[in-house]
């Protein structure tokens, strides 16, 4: 056999393997995405988020932040999250699907929201958190779902009014968009 024999066949053995390493890999990347509740939760957090307590802007997107907050955007952007952060994401969901949020008005799922984070465990707002930034996220392009930047600011705000006693406003003008 010659050299270029056994580099022809071991790199035709290599690509066999990578080409079922590959096939193998979304198998496991299902595993780890959201549930149809979780999804659905975190759907209706991105569309709160896109309008309170102010409209999320579109930074060259067409359409309202409320229009831009679709199931498949969130796909989207949920594929690129990391399993850890998935991981995060799935525990807010859960957090605030236990607490009754799924089906809730957007007011109360905002004061919920604000509740949960106001009493939650440090991995249970993280979860919040990352829940908020997928929600960012799926509305705008702009920002990252693996931030926590802009995610802490929104859930701490949440959970402020709620430690004050107070509930979030609705923004009315961009209810009925």
């Amino acid at each position: 056999m010659t050299r270029r024999t056994v580099l022809r066949v071991s790199g035709v053995a290599g690509s066999t393997l990578l080409v079922g390493a590959a096939a193998a890999t979304p198998a496991s990347a299902t595993a780890e995405a959201l549930s149809p509740e979780q999804r659905t939760m975190a759907l209706r957090v991105a569309k709160a988020g896109a309008i309170y307590p102010i409209e999320v802007p579109g930074f060259g997107e067409g359409g309202t932040a409320s229009s831009r907050a679709t199931a498949s955007r969130l796909r989207a952007t949920e594929a690129r999250l990391r399993p850890a952060r998935l991981a995060a994401v799935r525990t807010g969901a859960d957090l605030l699907i236990s607490q009754g949020l799924l089906a809730a008005p957007r007011p109360a799922l905002l004061a919920g929201i604000g509740r949960a984070a106001a009493t939650a465990a440090p991995a249970e707002r993280q979860g919040l958190i990352a829940l908020a930034a997928l929600g960012a996220a799926t509305v705008s392009r702009h920002f990252d779902p693996a931030s926590d930047s802009l995610a802490t600011v929104w859930i701490g705000g949440l959970a402020h009014l709620h430690e004050q006693g107070m509930r979030p406003d609705a923004l009315r003008h961009l209810e009925t968009r």
